[in-house]
């Protein structure tokens, strides 16, 4: 596989309900020049079924029957019953552009210095209250030991219907949009799943992964899900399994050379990459375009 790339230094801009509208605008100022949106969803659940319910399904072969039609529902039934449920934490924003280009902001460096760096983007909701909410205290853990500051979230962070307001108020998310630019999660079940909840204001999913699919695409436009691409590459004896890591780990991309990314925005990081490099290296003479609205664990 690919040989790793050099890491390249990317500052994560963290959005609270202090910044909101300053990030937003930024966000929407990049969007002409990198009109791919590549987001990661962390919330206080640890998940392990839909992931495994991919690999049993792609270890079968295709799809067609009966049986693996059932399952497929039943994994949207567990992730409509979470998202429907839980409270998301944080959520990860990478843009880049046709060739994997972030976009750049500058920042002081060693010396008072001012260095250009590339950029992701990271927001953290209020809405999760340890004492109250629906979590698994494992996942609970392992956000605390990432890094994550569960205390500082419900305090200062953005409240998740404000924020699915906002993507609409700023038109990141519009008509206008749908057919300009493409989202792009990494077994994008959840991640998707909490950013339609959002922009429904909190509204239960869909009943069906049909209605799912079809009303996320109604709201984004193209949509992929590189985990599903990653298991279909054009291109005979080459597979891509496993979990976001290791997939970014055999594609030699430059975040995963580091260290296991820890927060949702270098998640969303990781995952642009992998969608990235995916794209340059395997549908050069293929249209990735036929995995188009296709979500691992749904199809």
């Amino acid at each position: 596989m690919e040989a790793m790339q050099p890491a390249r230094e990317v500052f994560i801009r963290r959005v609270t309900a202090d910044n909101l509208a300053v990030e937003m605008l930024s966000i929407r100022s990049h969007l002409p020049d990198f009109p791919y949106i590549t987001i990661h969803a962390d919330y206080p659940v640890e998940d392990t079924a839909a992931a495994r319910h991919g690999r049993r399904r792609r270890r079968r072969g295709g799809r067609g029957n009966k049986r693996e039609s059932l399952a497929e529902e039943r994994c949207y039934k567990l992730a409509k019953a979470r998202v429907d449920e839980l409270h998301v934490l944080q959520l990860g924003i990478t843009l880049c552009d046709h060739h994997g280009r972030l976009p750049a902001t500058v920042i002081a460096g060693p010396g008072g210095l001012a260095s250009a760096v590339e950029m992701a983007w990271q927001v953290g909701f209020s809405d999760f209250d340890v004492l109250r909410s629906s979590h698994n205290q494992s996942a609970v853990d392992a956000l605390r030991a990432a890094g994550v500051d569960l205390e500082h979230l419900r305090a200062r962070g953005v409240p998740a219907a404000v924020f699915g307001q906002a993507l609409r108020e700023f038109n990141i998310v519009s008509a206008g949009n749908r057919g300009r630019l493409t989202w792009v999660a990494f077994g994008g079940i959840y991640d998707f799943g909490f950013l339609l909840k959002m922009l429904d204001g909190g509204r239960p999913l869909p009943q069906t992964s049909e209605g799912f699919v079809s009303r996320l695409r109604g709201h984004l436009g193209v949509v992929y899900d590189a985990k599903y691409v990653a298991a279909r590459l054009p291109v005979d004896g080459v597979e891509l399994r496993g979990g976001l890591v290791r997939v970014a780990r055999l594609l030699g991309a430059p975040a995963a050379a580091v260290e296991e990314p820890r927060q949702a925005g270098e998640k969303s990081l990781v995952a642009s990459q992998v969608f990235m490099r995916m794209t340059g290296l395997f549908f050069a003479y293929h249209d990735v375009a036929v995995h188009a609205g296709k979500i691992d664990g749904l199809q």
